[in-house]
């Protein structure tokens, strides 16, 4: 079954749901990539997924009234609403740098992976708590289609995909004890 089609039955969305989410998945792993890894690594990505920006449009057209933070595409696109999840703290995006990134701390780059997957399940009406379904399904088509160096590279650079796809194999909700945590743990009290 292809990507489109797991998203879809996985989630339980339609396939036009299930593009626009993979679209805005791809745009998140490619923007973090071009952040952390240059844009050659970016545009290898591009060049190795051509329907990835068909995907993208479905997504652009799908969230038309959500339209944000287009500009920055990446991880800090993705957080972009987030900040009604995160309990809306006092300050109000302030200006760039700090912010979010700050208030999370110590595990800002798992976190934020999580927070940015949340907030893009959400702006397609998906129940967050499907969340540990996707970066599995997500991990396994980077693999299918990526050249292993690359998809090192995006490992190193976004580890949510390491750990949600290392183990709990294809238990839905992530089942078995080892290591703890998975994407609930990661999220910690996010999401209520």
């Amino acid at each position: 079954m292809d990507f489109i089609g797991q998203l879809s039955q996985q989630l339980g969305v339609d396939s036009n749901q299930a593009q626009g989410l993979a679209g805005s998945l791809l745009k998140l792993v490619q923007g973090t990539v071009k952040e952390k890894m240059g844009p050659e690594a970016a545009d290898q990505m591009g060049q190795a997924i051509p329907e990835m920006q068909g995907w993208q449009q479905q997504a652009e057209a799908g969230t038309q009234s959500a339209s944000q933070g287009e500009s920055g595409g990446g991880l800090m696109g993705a957080l972009g609403g987030l900040g009604g999840l995160l309990g809306g703290q006092g300050q109000s995006s302030g200006g760039g740098g700090g912010g979010l990134m700050g208030a999370l701390g110590g595990a800002v780059g798992q976190a934020s992976e999580v927070a940015g997957v949340v907030a893009l399940l959400q702006r397609f009406n998906i129940d967050a708590g499907k969340a540990s379904l996707v970066a599995p399904l997500l991990l396994n088509f980077l693999k299918s289609r990526l050249d292993p160096k690359l998809v090192g590279g995006i490992l190193a650079v976004m580890p949510m995909l390491a750990n949600l796809g290392s183990g709990g194999g294809n238990a839905p909700d992530g089942g078995g004890g080892q290591g703890g945590g998975g994407l609930g743990g990661l999220l910690g009290g996010l999401i209520r």
